[in-house]
């Protein structure tokens, strides 16, 4: 998991797996522990097998109407859906999104109705287009193609922008790149993309994005 939040004690945090399916697993659930402490695998605490990969966790305080959630997939497919369809609880989850085969899901994200999404992948390119061009699902469905992708690409970070902020997109040999929101225009979803970070030896892949303020602290594992 690349990303922290701050998450209340009665709320409930929707643990999407790469297989593409939801758990549930109310905050106070989670054993309280020391900053330096180890934790505990979360896959412990959801009804999963050991091979499961947990790829996000969304916070959830009121399951509403006016709210979605974003699900984007290694091979460039995206999907909305309504947050209201995930508050049945089953023990064994539900599934998010229905995969294609070969692919995976990478990132899930609450989304407004109104917001702009960018997805960047590791050759470097990237697309930035309006949510409204993914109609809403439902849960058991496939989405639409969010980035057409160049052979042997795959999309490794998506950000739902919500404030005016920068995108940092990370290089896998530790450079970084900084750039202001509004230089990413809004494309067409389902294009090819503008390149966001040129790739040499130097900067290998891109293995990330986030949405950064200049006062946020970061830390690179």
């Amino acid at each position: 998991i690349d990303k922290l939040f701050v998450a209340h004690s009665h709320d409930t945090l929707l643990c999407f797996s790469n297989r593409g399916r939801c758990y549930w697993l109310k905050v106070w659930q989670l054993p309280l522990a020391s900053r330096g402490s180890r934790g505990k695998p979360i896959v412990n605490l959801i009804n999963v097998t050991p091979d499961t990969t947990v790829r996000a966790i969304v916070p959830v305080k009121e399951f509403t109407e006016n709210e979605y959630l974003m699900f984007c997939t290694r091979q460039g497919t995206v999907k909305k859906t309504a947050l209201s369809e995930y508050s049945n609880v089953r023990s064994t989850g539900i599934k998010g999104i229905k995969l294609e085969e070969g692919d995976e899901l990478i990132d899930v994200q609450i989304t407004s109705g109104t917001n702009d999404v960018v997805l960047v992948t590791k050759h470097g390119l990237s697309i930035r287009f309006h949510e409204q061009e993914a109609r809403a699902m439902g849960r058991d469905t496939t989405g639409v193609k969010g980035i057409a992708l160049g052979e042997g690409d795959k999309v490794v970070g998506m950000v739902v922008v919500k404030r005016e902020a920068s995108l940092l997109v990370v290089t896998e040999l530790a450079l970084g790149k900084l750039t202001n929101i509004e230089e990413y225009r809004v494309q067409g979803r389902g294009g090819k993309g503008i390149l966001t970070v040129k790739r040499t030896e130097r900067t290998g892949d891109v293995v990330g994005l986030l949405e950064v303020l200049p006062e946020d602290g970061l830390m690179l594992i």
